[in-house]
């Protein structure tokens, strides 16, 4: 629908931008993580555990509060972390049912990397700038980024090569079900991202396709146990107070800033904040892929 109104009408202006990825990040983005609470109760109740969601909330802000600092400290090692767990964590959840071979995991972090590096490249005169600011102009990122872009074709050409031949020997020294539909859904997905500006091409991925994916795969894994989420709804219902919560959290942080440090640059460090409450809802969804299988 965005690619077609940009395609009919023109330029999607930055307030429609912003109207379509807000709309996507409260409707199914954060949701999609604030479930994760609910994935370790499951388990725990599965392994005949107690659950505390005291306990989980330490955790979880311990990790968050540890790769902060990472960040703080080694920002470019941060940066490199982050896409290689974003990655991972894409490819994880669209070829979700490859096993943990050793053929498999990588073909799941090409795959996941190449959605990564297909919208980035794409949208270099956009990412360029964001970059250098989060890693602070380091000469040596710069440079690598800066060669990717002058060798966006032969580098995605070349990677998706690489990603099917790569999945053609996974998928011969162990198949797997392939859903076609859901295939061609996600290339569809990808092909459109490139029509569209880097905010809504990205959250259309992110949003429109990854979370969805991940909450059928959180419903499904909770329909298994002995009192089931009786639909799709339902749960996501029960994500609304965290997201509130979240979005809260994303207000009072923007307005603290605004009073404080109107004329400073908050996007590295509001890139540094989403990363690190990426990561734990990794870890989180990494575990669920295992049990999930």
């Amino acid at each position: 629908m965005v690619a077609g109104y940009q395609y009919w009408v023109g330029p999607l202006s930055l307030s429609a931008q912003l109207f379509f990825c807000i709309g996507l990040l409260a409707f199914v983005g954060i949701p999609h993580g604030a479930l994760d609470h609910l994935v370790e109760q499951e388990h725990s109740l599965r392994q005949a555990q107690r659950f505390s969601l005291t306990r989980f909330i330490i955790k979880y802000l311990f990790m968050i509060g540890a790769y902060g600092l990472g960040w703080m400290v080694f920002p470019v090692l941060s940066f490199i972390l982050f896409l290689l767990i974003s990655a991972w964590h894409f490819g994880e959840t669209d070829l979700e049912h490859a096993p943990e071979t050793g053929y498999w995991s990588l073909t799941r972090l090409l795959a996941g990397g190449f959605v990564l590096a297909f919208i980035l490249v794409n949208h270099a005169d956009e990412v360029t700038p964001v970059i250098a600011r989060i890693v602070k102009n380091d000469v040596f990122t710069m440079q690598v980024w800066n060669g990717a872009i002058s060798q966006r074709g032969p580098l995605l050409r070349g990677w998706a090569t690489l990603l099917g031949v790569l999945a053609m020997l996974a998928f011969g020294h162990q198949p797997i079900p392939v859903n076609g539909w859901r295939l061609g859904r996600l290339g569809v997905v990808i092909l459109l991202t490139y029509t569209l500006p880097l905010l809504p091409a990205f959250m259309l991925y992110f949003g429109g396709w990854h979370s969805l994916s991940s909450f059928g795969t959180i419903l499904s894994y909770l329909q298994r146990s002995a009192n089931p989420v009786q639909s799709i709804w339902k749960l996501w219902y029960q994500s609304v107070p965290l997201t509130l919560l979240a979005f809260g959290f994303l207000f009072a942080c923007s307005s603290i800033w605004n009073r404080y440090l109107p004329l400073g640059d908050p996007l590295p460090y509001l890139f540094i904040l989403l990363s690190t409450i990426t990561l734990p809802h990794i870890q989180v969804m990494h575990k669920l892929d295992r049990r999930y299988k």
